[in-house]
């Protein structure tokens, strides 16, 4: 396995065939090249890490040019695409350093680049449409532990509540009391297993989920009671 001072003879050689002076451990910088006005800064590490993260952007308060150098054998896996995907947002680049039979060579997998920060309008109409579909339900952030509520499954929860106080019941019964006009989807595709069909065009509460479905959701569930019971009464 390459060590960090194994990486920095590959990379030293390859900024000074570019005609770059090149320094090791400058004011705590693993390496500093420089040509005329331009200063790059890598910081070398054998796999990538948060704290090398934060040592790169760290380095952004001395020169806008700041690498990653790293092992070339990284894999291709997904943890390492998304660690890419990260020093492009941050606007670090990343050299390579492979190790052969030949000896070493040295990639730029990408160079640095100013940072211009970029939204996504599909991921952001997605967002919009979630957040002003949430009813009177919500989670709490940072709680990934816990099951989310979304538009769908807050949809899912009334139509439980619903099935709890009506016994039975079909789509229209439920859109017409308050439920989502989605209602037959929801109970046709049954995502969740709460539900089963008692015969054609009329639905009931799955035993075993009547048990759990409260538990797994108590707050929610009151929620939703108490608006079922409110609807029912001004029927």
């Amino acid at each position: 396995m390459m060590s960090e001072s194994d990486l920095y003879g590959p990379i030293k050689d390859w900024f000074e065939a570019k005609g770059f002076e090149v320094r090791g451990e400058v004011n705590h910088c693993d390496l500093v090249a420089k040509r005329d006005k331009d200063v790059i800064i890598v910081e070398l590490k054998v796999k990538p890490s948060l704290k090398i993260l934060y040592q790169a952007i760290d380095r952004f308060a001395l020169t806008e040019a700041v690498y990653i150098g790293l092992p070339g054998i990284q894999g291709r896996g997904r943890n390492f695409r998304s660690f890419k995907k990260v020093l492009r947002r941050l606007g670090v680049g990343l050299l390579l350093v492979h190790t052969s039979t030949l000896g070493h060579r040295v990639e730029q997998a990408f160079g640095p680049t100013p940072v211009r920060p970029r939204s996504s309008k599909r991921r952001t109409a997605a967002l919009i449409k979630e957040f002003d579909g949430r009813g009177g339900l919500d989670n709490v952030g940072g709680s990934a532990a816990s099951p989310l509520v979304t538009v769908y499954r807050e949809d899912a929860l009334l139509i439980f509540a619903f099935l709890e106080a009506l016994g039975s019941a079909s789509p229209r019964t439920l859109r017409s009391s308050g439920c989502s006009l989605r209602a037959g989807q929801i109970l046709r595709d049954n995502h969740y297993h709460w539900f089963e069909k008692v015969q054609r065009g009329v639905y009931r509460l799955d035993a075993a989920a009547s048990i759990e479905v409260p538990k797994a959701y108590p707050e929610l569930m009151t929620r939703c009671r108490a608006h079922c019971n409110a609807l029912l009464a001004a029927d």
